[in-house]
Parts: structure tokens; C-alpha cells; sequence
């Protein structure tokens, strides 16, 4: 009986796993390579799709990221080649990716009885003028 191998020894043995890999690392190479020539913004919002080819192929998020990169370019494609990078162009496609995590939906915190009384000896110590009128309704709506 075999001794159990790690799964990493495994995948590295089988020819076809391993050329995955291989791409999956240089793609990841080239979208931090990428990446580090964008503002911020935009860098987490691409990566790289395939660079078997001549062409670097780009996918952004939405159309408004995918133009922005797009002006770009000329800048990215030198600092490629600066960094041993070999293309003679880049292609960018919009993939839009949907967020597996549903925005959180903040609640408004009410407000206490005990917050609620300073408030009120306070608008009842001021003259007449905005600061008075906004804490009032304030206090209308706290109930």
C-alpha cells in the first residue's frame, strides 16, 4: 500500500495540471505587473484573462473601467517591456462579475431617552435661529 502523497506533489506530477498552473502563475504575474502601473481604483477592478499569445488580453469590470484602462495603455504595454514582458498589444474586455456578497443594509440607530433629554434643554436654551430649528425637528422626529 502507498503512503498518502500531498495533493500539491500530485498535480505537479500530471503534465496537464501542471501547464495549468504555470498559466495561472504567469497570468497572476502580469495582472500585479499590471495592477502597478494603475491608480488604485482601477487595479483592483481588471486582470489579466490570457497571455499565451502576442496580445495581452485584459478584463475589467464594467465599460467605464475598461475605457479608463484603456487610456492607459501606452504606459502599461512600456512598463511591461521594461519588465522583460514581450507584446505587441493590449486587448480589453469587459466581464462583468457579479458580487457573490449582497451589500449590508445599514439601520439607523435610534436614538435614547437619555441622549434625547441634553438635546432638549439645549434647544429650549437658544434664541431663535437654524442651530434651534434643526435641533427641534430632530427632536420631533426622535418622538
Amino acid at each position: 500500500m502507498r503512503s498518502p502523497q500531498p495533493l500539491q506533489r500530485i498535480l505537479a506530477g500530471d503534465t496537464l495540471f501542471a501547464a495549468w498552473e504555470a498559466r495561472r502563475r504567469r497570468e497572476l504575474e502580469l495582472t500585479c505587473a499590471v495592477q502597478s502601473e494603475l491608480p488604485r481604483q482601477l487595479a483592483a477592478r481588471i486582470r489579466v484573462a490570457d497571455a499565451q499569445h502576442a496580445t495581452l488580453e485584459i478584463v475589467a469590470d464594467s465599460g467605464a473601467v475598461a475605457a479608463a484602462v484603456r487610456q492607459r495603455l501606452p504606459a502599461v504595454l512600456a512598463q511591461l517591456a521594461r519588465d522583460g514582458h514581450e507584446f505587441t498589444g493590449i486587448r480589453v474586455r469587459v466581464q462583468v462579475r457579479l458580487d457573490v456578497q449582497a451589500p449590508t443594509k445599514f439601520s439607523a440607530n435610534p436614538i435614547d431617552k437619555a441622549s434625547v433629554a441634553p438635546l432638549a434643554r439645549l434647544a429650549r436654551s437658544l434664541s431663535p435661529g437654524p442651530l434651534k430649528a434643526s435641533l427641534d425637528r430632530l427632536l420631533k422626529r426622535a418622538g
